[in-house]
């Protein structure tokens, strides 16, 4: 490398020119200091942000999705801007803290400081996704005189409440597991069997994935585990192989249906068709395979769906497309028998 002394002794007349090779340096290769770099990535944070933002401000309505997320030290919620229509990827644009409570007030509080921060912006809240804790739904009902409805602030108390789909078939399956006796039975050997597993890892040589009490459709992970290493397991505790397959079966069709939900690409328009699927595979699974658990949580989805307060939604958005209005004219108009829905994608 050719280097300042190399230079000045190469070219004699700088040797007059009292030149300090250090300060030279210096001033050519200055160091960038700590706070200059933090400086810059905010910068470069700050216009990727406001880029982002201005391309859903473009759109003439964007859902926002409202996740409640906690740990042991924070209680937050995620504002998550989404469009499907567009194929555009949701972006995270806002968390706000819930350090005050969590009674329905503490979420208007919240979900208004997030809104607030999402239309300075100019982007359009169409819609919005939340969990469906009763906390939550309680803020955009009519119900609830404090509620953004009553509010008739005309960028708020029209927009479209929609619950988490995926929230609602976890919380199914969670709920009949508790209630029906001989499911609830299987469902606490299998978290046993788990926990066990996880135990003795070394000696089955794999770790059994472990019970998410937030996500219990995940269970479907550890019936898989246990029927691949049965053999192992049975040293350490009895297995109802016939039993778990069932369960397994069941689940994959729950889990199947919260990977469509989860996915970006999923409308609000196919819903209705996927949980219409959904609930039609349990049955069969009952019907044709004569399994003990198909149609009780096809019942128990169906509940928390179809059939619940929410039902007319998803009803709604699928009639307003032309496919819908086209099957339930059949179906309720002329009383035709309707063949099983198409895959929507």
């Amino acid at each position: 490398m050719f280097t300042i002394y190399q230079m000045m002794n190469k070219y004699k007349q700088l040797q007059s020119a009292n030149i300090n090779p250090e300060k030279l340096a210096d001033k050519l290769y200055k160091p960038i200091t700590r706070d200059e770099i933090r400086n810059r990535m905010i910068a470069i944070a700050n216009s990727i942000h406001l880029a982002k933002l201005l391309e859903f401000a473009k759109k003439a309505y964007t859902c926002v999705a409202i996740d409640e997320g906690k740990t042991h030290d924070y209680h937050n919620l995620d504002f998550v801007l989404t469009n499907p229509l567009e194929q555009m990827k949701p972006y995270p644009v806002e968390a706000i803290d819930m350090k005050d409570g969590q009674t329905s007030q503490d979420y208007k509080s919240a979900i208004t400081a997030g809104f607030n921060r999402i239309d300075i912006r100019k982007v359009k809240i169409g819609s919005v996704v939340v969990d469906g804790g009763p906390a939550q739904l309680k803020c955009f009902k009519d119900t609830w005189n404090d509620s953004f409805y009553h509010d008739r602030d005309p960028k708020y108390y029209k927009i479209l409440l929609i619950p988490c789909l995926c929230h609602r078939i976890h919380n199914s399956y969670q709920y009949i597991a508790g209630k029906n006796n001989q499911l609830q039975s299987l469902v606490k050997d299998v978290h046993r069997i788990a926990e066990l597993c996880r135990i003795h890892a070394d000696d089955i040589g794999a770790q059994c994935p472990q019970h998410v009490s937030t996500r219990w459709i995940y269970d479907y992970n550890i019936c898989v585990f246990i029927l691949k290493y049965e053999n192992k397991i049975k040293q350490y505790i009895n297995v109802d192989h016939d039993k778990i397959v069932q369960l397994k079966d069941c689940l994959a069709v729950l889990k199947k249906l919260i990977l469509v939900f989860e996915s970006d690409k999923a409308l609000l328009a196919n819903c209705y068709i996927w949980l219409r699927k959904a609930i039609s595979a349990l049955n069969l699974l009952t019907s044709n395979l004569h399994n003990a658990f198909g149609s009780i949580l096809a019942s128990s989805l169906d509940s928390y769906t179809l059939d619940s307060d929410f039902g007319g939604l998803w009803c709604l958005a699928f009639s307003l497309t032309p496919r819908g209005r086209f099957y339930f004219h059949r179906k309720f108009v002329k009383n035709e028998e309707v063949e099983d829905l198409a895959d929507p994608l």
